[in-house]
């Protein structure tokens, strides 16, 4: 007998399943992760282990990579399907201006990126799960709510005691009987409402967006890492209070990596569609924005870390 069939008896035996092979390549990764995201830790973390080999594989030769019209197609990522985001239960129509239209996918269009941070993954965190993220990004944010639905105290105690419950089952946060209490230690649910700075000569309101965070030590490339994850996506589109223009859909995946010397690896997914100032979802424009958008983020996140900047009130 083979040992790997040998591993499956023995866990079929212990009432375990196997944990599921790793995605293959980037397009692969990161729609898995997406919608894996509310799974057992075990499928979770076989999404991570499969960004972790594209990252080894080719995104480490990106890193350093300009974005630009010539490059950005190496950063593009397959178009979402209706089975990647069917667990979010999202509305089939958007309501846009007084209209109603179609919620397409195929216009959404998604970027990668991937930065690695003078943070440690639990710094890093903690920046990433605070309400004021209008402070920690002040480039992004003219302001920032959040609600909490479980405590941040209690996730980020389950961080700092490094004793964070495991997850051995899918959980459904959109159950009508769903107790988030339940899960409190290894999930963050909270309700935000943010209000962007101009995005692609858009400028829209302030908007409902889904902001979820989940961790654990999961065995990536052979060593138990410190992982923390955020899927984000908005319930409706965000608008120009005046019309004509607006973010139509957002879907964002990111996994938060430990590294050595005390770094962070993170990696985002991020699919939008934009809408008016005449620019197309899938134009180099849009696509590159995006990606130095979240480039800029992560160097202001690495720069506070290494005290090259300070958050300002």
């Amino acid at each position: 007998m083979s040992l790997r069939n040998h591993l499956i008896v023995l866990l079929a035996l212990s009432g375990c399943t196997a944990p599921p092979p790793a995605p293959e390549g980037l397009d692969a990764s990161a729609t898995y992760l997406l919608r894996e995201f509310y799974a057992d830790d075990a499928t979770f973390a076989a999404g991570v282990q499969g960004f972790m080999n594209w990252y080894h594989d080719e995104g480490v030769a990106m890193m350093g990579t300009d974005v630009n019209a010539e490059t950005v197609g190496a950063f593009a990522l397959a178009d979402l399907s209706e089975a990647d985001v069917a667990f979010l239960q999202l509305p089939t129509e958007l309501d846009v201006d007084g209209e109603t239209i179609p919620r397409d996918l195929a216009r959404a269009k998604g970027v990668v990126s991937m930065a690695e941070l003078d943070c440690d993954w639990k710094l890093t965190e903690d920046f990433l799960v605070r309400g004021d993220q209008h402070v920690v990004f002040p480039s992004d944010w003219e302001d920032y709510e959040r609600t909490y639905v479980t405590p941040r105290d209690v996730f980020q105690a389950a961080t700092e005691a490094g004793d964070i419950p495991a997850v051995r089952e899918r959980i459904d946060p959109f159950a009508a009987d769903f107790d988030p209490t339940r899960w409190q230690e290894t999930f963050l649910f909270t309700e935000n409402r943010p209000d962007p700075k101009p995005f692609l000569l858009i400028d829209v309101g302030a908007y409902d967006l889904h902001f979820d965070v989940r961790h654990g030590t999961y065995t990536i490339d052979g060593e138990e890492l410190g992982v923390f994850s955020v899927i984000t996506y908005m319930p409706q589109p965000a608008l120009n209070p005046g019309g004509g223009m607006g973010i139509l859909q957002s879907y964002t995946m990111e996994i938060n990596v430990q590294r050595p010397q005390g770094r962070t690896l993170r990696l985002m997914a991020a699919w939008a569609e934009p809408l008016g100032g005449g620019i197309e979802p899938d134009s180099a424009l849009a696509l590159s924005t995006s990606v130095s958008k979240s480039r800029a983020a992560s160097q202001r996140l690495s720069d506070v870390c290494a005290g090259r900047a300070t958050l300002e009130p």
